[in-house]
């Protein structure tokens, strides 16, 4: 049975000491193998996993952007 399509996205502003939180609370949550997004959950797997990372400036807007993708 497959999962069925899902998308969940949270948008926060915050300064770069809260940055580094967030960034250390994603890092503890990596390391047991379950991340939180709202209300929904996603377990991460122990195996290889492709990483893709990169930053972009379009229009004075600066972005770092980091995907992860698994298959189950």
């Amino acid at each position: 049975m497959t999962e069925p399509e899902k998308e969940i996205e949270k948008n926060y502003s915050y300064n770069k000491q809260e940055i580094i939180k967030f960034l250390g609370d994603l890092k503890n949550q990596i390391e047991a193998g379950r991340i939180e997004i709202g209300q929904e959950h996603v377990e991460m797997p122990d195996g290889n996993m492709d990483v893709e990372y990169g930053f972009k400036i379009e229009k004075g807007q600066k972005e770092i952007e980091i995907e992860i993708k698994w298959k189950k």
